[in-house]
């Protein structure tokens, strides 16, 4: 629903933490886990957010449940402002957003039956009335998710890893969320389980009308899941499209090299050459950033003006945007003239 006002919009968000070295605590510098950061969430669709580790994704999903503090920028939820909510006005929004974590374990409180996760929601927001009907409510919340009733009565530590994402998935389910913020969910598991937690979310996503964030950097998983998908690097946005664009014809040189990685049986040498999976050097520190454009230290393609001035996203066509002097056509044009 490209015309409908989107669910949740997030306009040049910034989250910095500052550094403090000695005794007294003194300002050693800042991190910029988010610089700028802009992209919307239509109603019903899932939504990638990919990119390698410490790129800012999960720092960006926590800032969206405002669980991280915000340096700048807007976020809306509904058409709402949601950018500095006082406390009433935050346990609502809580209701509305949940999140599913990365370590199905670590995210569940060991000395605390099934019942009590899942139902911890209920409780906190007042949604039933009554021992026996917040126990039913558990109960159901776990066949949902394929778990057993009576399995309510157990702890974590007897359940697998596939199980115990699935308790995080029907714990995030029970306050009737509208967006989901799934943290890198399958990463920690097998890649057989994986492929049930996947189509879990899938059939729960059709079932009541869902919309998932989904923060990932398997592009495999991300390909099969997602309708859009938006690629970070080093705490920016470099490139958003929908999924079909963005596989079968990336502009960014940075979703190239990713994509080029991926691991693929009898590869086509034709498709192959199209990306370049090598990519130099490692990721710079977000405590000292780059000038310019982010990428351009490991960047194949790279200019004095990309060590020098950092790209503004450009639509390149229908919900197709990159952040890449190489398509911006002032530059081209500029070059041209420098000629």
């Amino acid at each position: 629903m490209p015309n409908a006002e989107p669910l949740l919009q997030v306009s040049d968000l910034r989250v910095h933490f500052p550094l403090q070295a000695g005794l007294l605590g003194r300002n050693a510098g800042t991190v910029k886990a988010v610089d700028g950061v802009a992209f919307h969430i239509d109603r019903g669709e899932t939504l990638g957010l990919v990119g390698e580790s410490g790129c800012g994704k999960s720092t960006t999903g926590l800032a969206m449940l405002r669980m991280s503090p915000l340096t700048d920028g807007r976020i809306h939820f509904d058409g709402e402002d949601i950018t500095h909510p006082d406390k009433p006005a935050l346990k609502r929004l809580r209701r509305r957003m949940q999140m599913v974590y990365q370590d199905p374990f670590g995210a569940l409180n060991p000395r605390m039956k099934v019942l009590d996760i899942v139902g911890e929601p209920l409780r906190v927001h007042r949604l039933t009335q009554g021992r026996a009907a917040y126990r039913e409510k558990v109960m159901g919340l776990l066949e949902k998710v394929g778990l057993k009733a009576e399995m309510a009565d157990r702890y974590p530590h007897e359940f697998s890893g596939g199980q115990r994402q699935r308790i995080g998935i029907a714990r995030a389910l029970a306050a009737d969320p509208e967006l989901i913020i799934c943290d890198e969910p399958v990463s920690a598991l097998d890649v057989s389980i994986q492929a049930q937690v996947i189509n879990l979310l899938e059939d729960l996503q059709k079932e009541l009308g869902l919309t998932y964030l989904f923060i990932a950097h398997d592009l495999a998983v991300v390909r099969h899941l997602c309708h859009r998908i938006v690629v970070m690097y080093l705490g920016r946005v470099v490139e958003v499209a929908d999924r079909e664009t963005l596989y079968d014809n990336p502009q960014h040189p940075y979703t190239q090299a990713l994509l080029g990685a991926i691991p693929i049986a009898n590869p086509d040498p034709e498709v192959q050459q199209h990306f370049n999976p090598s990519l130099s050097g490692e990721v710079p520190s977000p405590i000292d950033p780059p000038p310019g454009c982010p990428f351009h230290p490991r960047c194949p393609h790279a200019t004095e003006l990309c060590r020098r001035e950092a790209p503004r996203a450009l639509e390149i066509e229908d919900r197709h945007s990159v952040a890449c002097h190489l398509h911006d056509p002032d530059r081209a044009q500029a070059m041209a003239g420098n000629l």
